[in-house]
Formats: C-alpha cells, sequence, structure tokens
C-alpha cells in the first residue's frame, strides 16, 4: 500500500501545474464574467443579465456553485480522457521503463496508480474545489445581479445540504459512468500502447470493419449498438430520472423548500442508477476492461 502510495504522489508531483491550471481556469472565467460590465450573454433575443436580475439571491448562489462545480468537472474529466492514450506507453516515451521495472513494483499497480489518479481523483477533486470555487464566487454574483446584503440573507442550511447532496449524486454517477466507459477508454489506452499513435485509428478502423460484417451476416449493427448502449449507461449514471429529480424552481416559489426536498429526490435517482448495474452487458464490459488491462500489462512487461 504504501508502494501504490508512492505511485500516486509521483502522478501529483507530475501533473500537479497542470491540473492545478485545469481547475482554476473556469472559476477565473467565472470572475471575468462577472467582473466585466459590458459582458452580456443573448438566449432566445434577451439578455442573460436581465434574466438574471430577476432571480432571488438563493437560486443565484446556487447558480454558481453548480456552475463552478460543473464546468471545473467537465474541462477536468475531458482532459483526462484526452490524455489517457498515453498514460500507457509515458515511461517508453521518456526512457524511464528500466528505472520503474528495476523498482520492487508490480506492473498492475504500476497501471493502476496513473489510471486512478487521472481517470478517477483529478475529476472528483475538481467536482468538489469547482463547487467550493463556485460558493467563493456567489458573493460576487450575487452584488452582481441583486443586492450584496441579500447574500447575508440566503437559507443556507438547506442550500448547503442540497450541494452537499448535489456533489455526491454528481461522484456517484461519475463512478458509474467510469465503469460503463471503462471497456472503451481501457481499449483504447491498449491499442495506443501497442501501436502508439496508430492505436486509435486502428480501434475506430477495426470497429467500423466488425460493425459492417456483424450488419452483413447477422443483420443487426451488434458494434454500434453495443458502444450506444455503453454511452447511454453512462449518461443515464448521472441522471437517471426518477421522478422529482432536479431542483425545479419557478417564480414565487420557496428556493428553500426545493433545496430541502433535493437531497430526498437525489437518493431516489442514485438508486435508480444503481439498480441498472444489473444488466448482464455490465459483466461484457467488465470482461473487455479486464482483457484491456491484461493487455496493458504484457506491453509493460515486455518494456
Amino acid at each position: 500500500m504504501d508502494r501504490f502510495k508512492t505511485l500516486l504522489l509521483r502522478e501529483w508531483l507530475q501533473h500537479r501545474r497542470g491540473w492545478m491550471v485545469v481547475v482554476a481556469l473556469p472559476p477565473l472565467l467565472m470572475l471575468l464574467l462577472l467582473l466585466l460590465e459590458r459582458v452580456s450573454l443573448h438566449i432566445d433575443g434577451h439578455e442573460a443579465a436581465t434574466e438574471l436580475g430577476a432571480l432571488p439571491a438563493p437560486v443565484l448562489v446556487m447558480i454558481s456553485v453548480v456552475a463552478g462545480g460543473a464546468l471545473c468537472f467537465v474541462l477536468a474529466w475531458g482532459a483526462a480522457l484526452l490524455q489517457s492514450p498515453g498514460l500507457a506507453r509515458r515511461d517508453q516515451q521518456d526512457r524511464s521503463i528500466e528505472f520503474w521495472l528495476s523498482l520492487p513494483v508490480g506492473h498492475g499497480a504500476a497501471l493502476s496508480a496513473p489510471l486512478l489518479a487521472h481517470l478517477l481523483l483529478f475529476p472528483l477533486a475538481a467536482l468538489v474545489l469547482g463547487t467550493l470555487a463556485g460558493l467563493l464566487i456567489s458573493p460576487l454574483a450575487v452584488a452582481r445581479f441583486a443586492h450584496a446584503a441579500d447574500w447575508l440573507s440566503v437559507p443556507w442550511g438547506p442550500l448547503l445540504a442540497a450541494t452537499a447532496a448535489l456533489v455526491a449524486r454528481m461522484a456517484l454517477g461519475f463512478l458509474l459512468a467510469t465503469l460503463w466507459l471503462s471497456p472503451l477508454v481501457l481499449l483504447v489506452m491498449a491499442a495506443s500502447a501497442w501501436l502508439k499513435r496508430w492505436g486509435l485509428p486502428a480501434v475506430v478502423a477495426t470497429a467500423v470493419l466488425l460493425g459492417g460484417v456483424s450488419d452483413r451476416l447477422l443483420g443487426q449493427p451488434l458494434v454500434s449498438d453495443l458502444g450506444r448502449t455503453l454511452l447511454q449507461n453512462a449518461g443515464r449514471s448521472f441522471v437517471a430520472g426518477a421522478p422529482g429529480h432536479g431542483i425545479r424552481l419557478v417564480p414565487g416559489a420557496d428556493p428553500a423548500v426545493e433545496f430541502l426536498a433535493y437531497p430526498s429526490a437525489a437518493w431516489h435517482d442514485a438508486l435508480l442508477a444503481l439498480s441498472r448495474l444489473a444488466d448482464p452487458l455490465l459483466l461484457l464490459a467488465l470482461a473487455l476492461s479486464a482483457g484491456s488491462f491484461g493487455l496493458l500489462v504484457l506491453r509493460r512487461r515486455r518494456g
């Protein structure tokens, strides 16, 4: 376990600057938009500033919190996915593979540490930090579109409870989505490890070829259906569609009531998302993921 923690520390030391830039960029952009008086967005012919100015202070705070967390999370997850194909062959590229092979570290741990750090821990940390940044920016948002004194009258108990439930629901959805997408991500990583820059084109060409063969021989686009189903299940991991899920704020409604009702709705939506794991397709996804990870270990063992 100590060796695995050291491997995780290596990822932090090597990528901390890039990670901090990714996490800091959305809050800085939000601050810039709030500070520039002349900046406004047009939605369906109406200025967003006019629409936001009609909202109560609790809603403005929640918008800041959600925007900060969502923007940081999406940017971090996208950056991690774009970087993932090169993780498996990073040690070969910088010629440090001989050094790592000389250490008493298993190949599975050496591969699991960067996967855990980049594809799980980094996006989760970005979600939490972005949410906190949105909370810190919220006084400026309230002062920009309402009155600064209104920030003090926000029902912080219900709002913080709804925020905690929202972050927890997003985190669970991200973990489930990663589980559903793992065969696609690990397959591209394995192909990149063996074929280098030709890995992704090879995966796409193979998928198109197998899709055409299955369509002609079986009359069903099995490959495209599999990919579509995996993507749909990943999307439903975040919003499973339980009745009453989400915070709906109508004009004249009390935001505190909606905030108090959200944790229960998020809980039921999370249970619905977890129930979808009882799908035979998940076993196939896990088998493909295990096979791809085995190819990564074999490639690393060969140096």
